[in-house]
């Protein structure tokens, strides 16, 4: 039996359920096993593993009998059920005990998340600097200050192609007229600004184990990448990923990384070729139509 614990609307979810499904092959889509309706018991000491899940309909699944699991962004506690005051603390229990179960199957796991990115998968690209650079990959071009004439002097550097973000967001905002820049002059008297460049054209690359699907047909710089992603992905514990990028004039440049990538960002070929390689890592069946390395305008 295969799991796929995520949102059930999610497409990558959906996807590999229809394509196990289709080669005959059980398979469960589950929004967190350790949340009603399912039933969940786990035991545990320092040398054995063993749980137990029973779902809805009455089966019962032992974790030997889990085959794979798929995870995107499994479900949350509902808040109306909860008293304000409790339901964070009550959320990050039920992650932590989610994240602690995956980590001991013995079976196939994408992704099985690090802890820092399970409790925070939307990670601002300023935290993923050091790691990108450690691969051979540049981020976007950017700058935190509280001083208004650096600011002015990184503007006039990128030919005021350049958008402002509070430190804790990465909602990003065109600095593009007078009034704009008054309005950040105002920011940076109580509080530094992220400046980044606002570069396009943009293109999605999709690691998906040791392959990559793009969602546009990339420039020949930005494809010959393909083996720093992959190593990148690799390295930071996630077997299934999606890097956004840009074209700059310091060369192409990662603008977002997605530890839970959407595939409403790739058209249908792109997201069937996604979906096959996902199935190829859950069943190491290789006879999966998936090349790698395939973008939309191929087809």
């Amino acid at each position: 039996m295969y799991l796929l614990l995520g949102d059930l609307n999610d497409l990558a979810c959906s996807g590999v359920f229809a394509l196990l499904e289709s080669r005959g092959l059980k398979a469960r889509r589950i929004g967190d096993p350790t949340l009603a309706p399912f039933m969940f018991a786990w035991r545990f000491d320092n040398l054995d593993s063993s749980s137990q899940l029973v779902c809805e309909d009455g089966t019962q699944l032992s974790d030997r009998e889990i085959d794979g699991v798929l995870v995107t962004k499994p479900e949350k506690l509902t808040a109306a059920d909860w008293n304000p005051n409790d339901l964070a603390y009550a959320q990050a229990e039920t992650d932590a005990a989610l994240l602690a179960w995956l980590w001991s199957l013995n079976c196939p796991v994408i992704n099985r998340y690090p802890a820092a990115l399970w409790f925070y998968s939307d990670l601002p690209l300023l935290s993923w600097y050091p790691m990108l650079a450690r691969h051979g990959l540049l981020g976007l071009t950017s700058l935190i200050t509280n001083v208004e004439s650096e600011a002015k002097d990184f503007g006039l550097l990128l030919g005021n192609r350049m958008l402002y973000a509070p430190l804790s967001s990465e909602s990003r905002y065109p600095i593009d007229s007078d009034d704009v820049w008054r309005k950040v002059a105002g920011i940076l008297r109580v509080a530094p600004v992220h400046l980044t460049e606002d570069s396009l054209p943009r293109f999605a690359a999709c690691v998906v184990g040791s392959r990559v699907v793009w969602n546009k047909i990339p420039p020949p710089e930005a494809r010959i990448m393909e083996s720093r992603f992959i190593h990148f992905s690799a390295a930071a514990g996630l077997a299934f990923c999606e890097i956004d990028l840009a074209c700059t004039p310091a060369g192409v440049q990662v603008t977002n990384v997605k530890a839970c990538p959407r595939l409403e960002h790739f058209g249908p070929p792109a997201r069937h070729e996604i979906i096959a390689g996902l199935v190829e890592m859950l069943t190491g069946d290789s006879n999966l139509e998936f090349r790698g390395s395939r973008t939309e305008g191929d087809l």
